[in-house]
């Protein structure tokens, strides 16, 4: 061997050496950056070509990288990723953002499967982040209206209520029998009652619901779920946003967000002041609220997630009007509720923390704690009421993955268990003054679920879900006022409810579907509803319950740009729950009848432009319905065959989006709602009503870092009248009229200017 070839091999010996040195196998894991769940199949790859994707656990393994080198990350239905590797890094957390594209790509995490909408076997609605802000970003009233078989009564800011598919109609002034949740935390109290119009907009990056019974890992409601998901920094991102927005009646709102992601953390500090004097008498509102949102990683890819949200809210009450003065002067208050001033002023926080934890390659867990309280105070004609609620719960479910022959299969195991303690009095009301005490009760509601679920792929294009829901419900009540001598404590305990599902789906292509499904569900009493006239607990009222069929597809189709989903259904409700109104401010529940929900569904979407330059989409979202009582007898009054009270039979949705490459964005939507009955008896509807809503805007980038948004709209463009709210089966009390009708918003203005900051990548 000569010189030459010694010094060629010592060369050679230094250079490898040095290749191995700069060489850094790099380990991570992917997950969503709003819903936190693991994403499977993205795509890790080197400028080179060299790459791999990740498992069911999002984690993946690059086995030949370099410190400094480019690496992209992709997956349909998310934004595309490139990142400079960091050789102080072994494992890193990638936190991808879920984009807006076709029905067919979208993820849904709700389900607590990583996969598309349009391989999922049930029916899911999905409310995007340019669904949520096409409108005042005010309330998310009419983002939810879009959903066919969804329907929000507004009242009020403060005043709503939520059906879904005909069920919750019947609760009189807030939302029962429909479930919701935040970032995994319920948000639904013990007796079923829920509250989501006082979670700012600016919290939400994204709305999942859930119709029927279709979900057993959420609790199998009747009525469905609704899952909230906050919204997150970008990753390695900082960046701060301010905005302010100001419409008619006095409208004024105030926002601040700060972001922050990195390889260890996403960070989020949100604040908002609302404030309107309103179209009514009687009708300020007044709402702040602040939020911390966090995700902490681990190096093995594990993540704790921290949720804290506190609102403090004063809101004056206008109530509802009796048909001549909602026709003559539909901007009075309730007559009764002018004279008192009445308002609720309350103070109300919810904290979760939850661990989300792969236990080894096909075994993960996530696991929630929560706690929240509110205490209250109401000012009414006929007492003065005090609230504070404090509850306590956890939420575990632990998921199984595993390819046997090749063929996908997911166990879900679960439990939720909180428990909540409600204390109550009411108080004479002297001139508007806090008088002697009337009542004193205190109520500890018990609530306990157990769920399961099968996912399996049995054949080519062909799964199957099957699920199984187990809850044990109970509440106890205290009675605390002696002066009347009356003892009213009591217990009601529900028998154990046992609630199956069974879904099958097929794919026609890869963007195509269709599915069927079966599947029980059942709502409890309220404690309230459970007492009788005297105040004591009633063991003979039942939950309603009852099983839901449906079939249904979704899809897209013409080359993507027309995207559909449709869905038939129908369910039999038995035990169906009446509020029976037997004073000025008692009411009793009593187990009436039977009632049938039928139903089509029907979602479509257009890109009827679609040019580099300028895009525009038009939509149709549609309901037709026939909800009817079977079998109704309340007292006696026979009300069998009549339209179920609180349903108006069809609501269409049309618009269009029209987006421009340099900034400018156009959003009109219009909605027809058909007349509605608002008595049992069928004698009394409220009228059929066609609104029509725009907003204008310009939204770019300036300069490097600052990026503005600027718009202005008008809601009810044709100054159309009609009840935005319905009180249903109103009673009459000293020879005055019912009181059934809540005056919609007449043509009404509103605009506002969004400033943001990039402080850099990293």
């Amino acid at each position: 061997m000569n010189c030459k070839t010694c010094f060629l091999n010592f060369f050679l010996f230094l250079m490898w050496g040095f290749v191995a040195e700069a060489q850094n196998n790099v380990s991570g894991k992917v997950v969503d950056a709003v819903h936190g769940v693991p994403v499977r199949g993205a795509s890790i790859m080197l400028h080179n070509g060299q790459g791999t994707v990740t498992d069911h656990l999002g984690r993946f393994v690059l086995t030949s990288s370099y410190a400094g080198d480019t690496i992209f990350i992709s997956r349909v239905g998310y934004r595309e990723l490139q990142l400079i590797l960091d050789d102080r890094l072994n494992f890193i957390n990638i936190q991808l953002t879920p984009a807006i594209v076709q029905l067919s790509e979208v993820i849904v995490a709700g389900s607590n499967l990583d996969r598309k909408l349009v391989d999922e076997p049930g029916a899911v609605a999905i409310i995007s982040p340019k669904d949520l802000r096409r409108d005042n970003d005010l309330a998310i009233t009419p983002g939810l209206n879009r959903i066919p078989g969804v329907y929000m009564h507004s009242g009020a800011l403060n005043t709503n209520r939520i059906t879904i598919r005909g069920i919750g109609s019947r609760s009189l002034f807030s939302t029962n029998k429909i479930k919701a949740y935040i970032n995994d935390i319920p948000l639904t109290t013990g007796d079923g009652e829920t509250t989501i119009e006082d979670i700012d907009l600016q919290l939400i990056d994204r709305v999942e619901v859930i119709k029927g019974p279709n979900s057993s890992i959420f609790g199998a409601g009747l009525g469905g779920t609704i899952n909230l998901a906050t919204t997150a920094a970008r990753y390695r991102n900082t960046s701060a946003e301010v905005g302010f927005s100001a419409g008619s009646y006095g409208l004024n709102r105030y926002t601040a967000k700060m972001l922050h992601g990195d390889d260890n953390k996403n960070l989020a500090l949100i604040y908002n002041k609302t404030r309107q004097d309103g179209y009514r008498e009687n009708n300020e509102y007044d709402r702040e609220s602040i939020t911390l949102l966090a995700k902490i990683f681990t190096n093995e890819g594990n993540s704790l997630h921290i949720f804290g949200n506190f609102i403090a809210l004063k809101a004056f009450i206008p109530s509802s009007l009796d048909s001549a003065t909602f026709t003559a002067n539909p901007r009075a208050a309730a007559f009764t509720w002018q004279q008192a001033m009445g308002f609720e002023d309350y103070n109300k926080s919810n904290l979760g923390i939850s661990y989300h934890m792969a236990i080894n390659e096909r075994w993960r867990n996530e696991t929630s704690l929560f706690t929240n309280f509110r205490n209250a105070f109401e000012r009414r004609p006929f007492n003065i009421l005090t609230e504070s609620t404090q509850a306590l719960g956890a939420r575990t479910k632990t998921t199984f993955n595993h390819k046997p022959g090749n063929r996908p299969v997911q166990w879900v195991l679960g439990a939720e268990y909180f428990i909540d303690w409600y204390d109550w009095q009411t108080l004479e009301n002297n001139n508007n003054l806090t008088g002697s005490v009337l009542s004193n009760n205190s109520e500890t509601r018990f609530y306990f679920n157990v769920f399961s679920q099968l996912d399996y792929e049995v054949f080519d294009n062909t799964s199957i879900s099957l699920g199984l829901n187990f809850n044990r419900t109970h509440y106890e009540l205290t009675d605390l006022f002696a002066d009347d001598n009356i003892n009213q404590s009591g217990e009601y305990r529900f028998e154990t409810i046992l609630s199956p599902r069974l879904a099958v789906l097929h794919k026609l292509r890869e963007n195509r579907s269709v599915y069927f499904n079966v599947s029980h569900g059942f709502s409890p009493p309220t404690l309230a509803e459970t007492l009788t006239p005297d105040g004591l607990i009633n063991p003979d009222i039942k939950p309603e319950s009852g099983y839901n069929f449906e079939l249904g597809s979704r899809g897209t189709m013409m080359g993507d740009r027309l995207s559909y989903d449709v869905s038939l259904y129908t369910m039999k409700i038995r035990n169906l729950l009446v509020a029976r109104r037997v004073g000025d401010d008692q009411f009793i529940g009593i187990n009436a009848g039977k009632t049938t929900h039928d139903g089509m569904e029907l979602q479509l979407k257009y890109a009827l432009i679609d040019q580099p330059f300028h895009h525009l989409d038009g939509f149709v979202n549609m309901s037709v319905t026939d909800y009817r009582f079977d079998d109704f007898v309340d007292g006696e009054s026979d009300f069998s065959g009549n339209e179920l009270t609180g349903n108006p039979d069809n609501i269409v949705n049309f618009g269009l989006d029209y987006e421009m490459n340099g900034g400018v964005y156009v959003h009109i939507n219009s909605q027809y709602v058909d007349r509605t009955p608002v008595n049992d008896a069928n004698t009394i509807y409220a009228s059929s009503y066609f609104l029509t809503n725009a907003k204008a805007g310009y939204r770019r980038p300036i300069q490097s870092r600052w990026a503005l948004d600027i718009y202005a709209g008008v809601n009810n463009i044709f100054d159309e009248k009609y009840a935005s709210m319905i009180l249903v089966n109103a009673g009459s009390f000293g020879g005055n009229a019912p009181r059934y009708f809540y005056p919609g918003l007449p043509a009404n203005f509103f605009g506002g200017i969004f400033l943001s900051y990039d402080l850099g990548n990293y």
